[in-house]
């Protein structure tokens, strides 16, 4: 073979491998790309007082509930209302007109502003999080792991709302083990739940209560049927423990670690105690 030809030879070769690596190139940065997720860019068109002034439109007097909760109870600053939710009933009326009843036994604050532990940090807004700039008293439902979901509710303050955590099963408990049940494939995951363990959970409670995004987002609780608060007249004097929040770790220890999640002492539906603060109260 002539010089010459080996010279093309070898020059074709390098184009080819030049080519080859050029495409792994490309087809690795798009892979990163597909890897890596979109995150929801706040909507610059979104104007929280609109939001808010546009939520107090057409209220309507409820035709069940009426002896819930109304807005001047919801209408305080964020943490006032997460200590004031427990002990409280929360009510949902099913479709079919089943009512099911729980006691608020934990719950956590999520002020926004500087919080970051809250979505709405640093005045953050999108269409997703729109509920929580409403009135004080609505249901903002978001999803977790793309399965679960979690209730909150807005209270006083743009983008405040408070994290219902944890209830105590009081009404409907066949209707809330029948929901817990749904999609369950594993026959040991068939048998009947302790009524402590229904709704010691954020997104236990909600698929208990058969709460979920598209049926109880942005609905107004002192005005929709579907679901309320009320006083429980039964209910004897507790005291309130104050801890840290759970789950937001990658916050920064802060954040993380402010006392912002309040809970009933000795309530067995509590999702997790904190035993050292408990302590305080032996003393």
């Amino acid at each position: 073979m002539t010089s010459r030809r080996k010279s093309e030879r070898n020059a074709v070769k390098r184009s080819i491998h030049k080519c080859e690596t050029e495409t792994s190139d490309k087809n690795q940065k798009q892979t990163r790309k597909k890897q890596v997720p979109k995150r929801l860019k706040p909507n610059n068109d979104l104007n929280p007082d609109d939001i808010l002034q546009s939520s107090y439109k057409g209220i309507r007097t409820p035709v069940y509930g009426l002896d819930r909760l109304t807005d001047s109870f919801y209408d305080v600053p964020c943490e006032d209302l997460a200590k004031g939710l427990l002990g409280k009933v929360l009510v949902r009326r099913l479709d079919d007109g089943t009512l099911i009843k729980g006691r608020i036994v934990e719950t956590e604050c999520y002020p926004g502003g500087e919080d970051k532990g809250s979505c709405s940090h640093s005045g953050r807004i999108t269409e997703t999080i729109k509920a929580i700039y409403m009135k004080p008293g609505t249901a903002f439902v978001y999803s977790t792991y793309g399965m679960y979901y979690c209730i909150n509710i807005s209270s006083q303050g743009a983008g405040a709302a408070v994290l219902l955590r944890a209830l105590e099963p009081l009404e409907g408990l066949e209707c809330m083990q029948l929901q817990r049940q749904k999609g369950r494939k594993s026959p040991s995951s068939q048998k009947e739940l302790r009524a402590q363990d229904l709704c010691n959970g954020p997104a236990k409670l909600c698929t208990s209560f058969s709460i979920t995004k598209s049926s109880c987002n942005e609905q107004d609780l002192t005005t929709w049927d579907g679901m309320w608060i009320q006083e429980d007249e039964s209910s004897d004097p507790c005291d309130i423990v104050t801890s840290h929040r759970i789950g937001i770790d990658s916050v920064g220890t802060k954040w993380a670690s402010k006392p912002f999640r309040f809970y009933l002492l000795g309530n067995a539906s509590v999702s997790r105690r904190d035993k050292a603060r408990e302590e305080t109260f032996k003393q």
